[in-house]
């Protein structure tokens, strides 16, 4: 796993371990979202299964070579074990918790170890949570256990305490980039708005990127500080229609939502006058509240976006 940019100090104790083979038998791995956790994990579980021993932790990922590599690297290892939220599913079940616990309970068959992670353990349900700790207070022999999660509060206090935490830092920009860069064929400018959207989560950055959605991104961003600098209820009413179609509107609300909190930034940064920075912490606020309505409620999407558009206009002094 030499492949894997930052988080130093985090991967210095895992080979540690690894090298020394004082492991113990539950591990913490918790940090801002979209950071690289769940790699690291992947990694991990890559090293303590590796048929190659001897090099298992020189760059925290296995030899890369062998057939248990191979095996973990598309999860396919009879001595891995991957829980997630089901797809349909709104939190990680008592039987999910259940099958992990009877998995790492058995023999390891093809390794030294049996190996589960869970991503993310803030996902399981009260009931998965407290059948987790029964495997946490008595750990069968030879099992290692990672619970992945951004939301270490949501833990039970007992289960934080039965484990070894390490913790994710933010990646660097440089890092950050250096990934992006290495995963994507974007150019400098490009890599620029990602970064910029993204706001550090690298997980979000790769799927923006992967589902093409950086372009209509900018188009959006374009057309709301085309309004805001030349007004026109025609625009307006135009944007507003594109936008309100069912595939775009969550990018729209993500936009929208972004661009206004930049706006009173800048505005507050700029040593803007306090009118002018309430002005737009006005319609931040107006916007939030009307996409949550649209969360809740079966609400004219064209007619919200069209509401939020005017009242960008009555701030560039085209619509009064």
């Amino acid at each position: 796993m030499s492949e894997i940019i930052g988080h130093h100090e985090v991967i210095r104790g895992l080979r540690s371990g690894l090298v020394s083979g004082n492991l113990p038998h539950a591990f913490l791995f918790m940090g801002p979202s979209g950071v690289g956790k769940a790699t690291v994990a992947h990694g991990f579980a890559q090293s303590l299964l590796c048929a190659d021993a001897a090099r298992s932790g020189e760059a925290l990922g296995g030899c890369h070579r062998c057939a248990a590599c191979h095996k973990v690297q598309v999860r396919c290892h009879v001595d891995l074990q991957w829980v997630e939220k089901e797809e349909g599913k709104t939190r990680i079940s008592v039987d999910q918790v259940r099958d992990l616990t009877r998995f790492l309970s058995l023999t390891p068959m093809e390794s030294a170890w049996k190996v589960a992670i869970v991503d993310d353990a803030a996902e399981m349900n009260a009931a998965a949570a407290n059948a987790l700790l029964k495997t946490l207070e008595e750990p069968p022999a030879n099992s290692i256990l990672i619970l992945v999660t951004s939301r270490p509060g949501m833990l039970l206090a007992t289960t934080l305490s039965r484990c070894v935490k390490y913790y994710f830092q933010s990646l660097s920009k440089e890092e950050f980039s250096q990934i992006i860069r290495g995963k994507t064929s974007l150019g400098d400018d490009q890599l620029d708005s990602v970064i910029n959207y993204s706001e550090g989560n690298l997980g979000f950055a790769l799927s923006f990127v992967g589902e093409g959605q950086l372009e209509q991104c900018n188009r959006l961003t374009q057309e709301l500080e085309d309004l805001l600098r030349q007004g026109g209820l025609g625009k307006l009413s135009e944007v507003a229609e594109y936008w309100s179609n069912a595939d775009r509107f969550p990018l729209a609300h993500f936009v929208v939502r972004r661009w206004l909190m930049e706006k009173v930034r800048d505005c507050v940064y700029s040593g803007g006058v306090p009118g002018r920075v309430r002005e737009w912490l006005t319609v931040e606020t107006f916007s939030k509240e009307m996409f949550a309505l649209a969360e809740a409620v079966n609400i004219n999407k064209r007619l919200l976006l069209e509401g939020i558009f005017i009242k960008i206009l009555r701030i560039s002094g085209a619509f009064l």
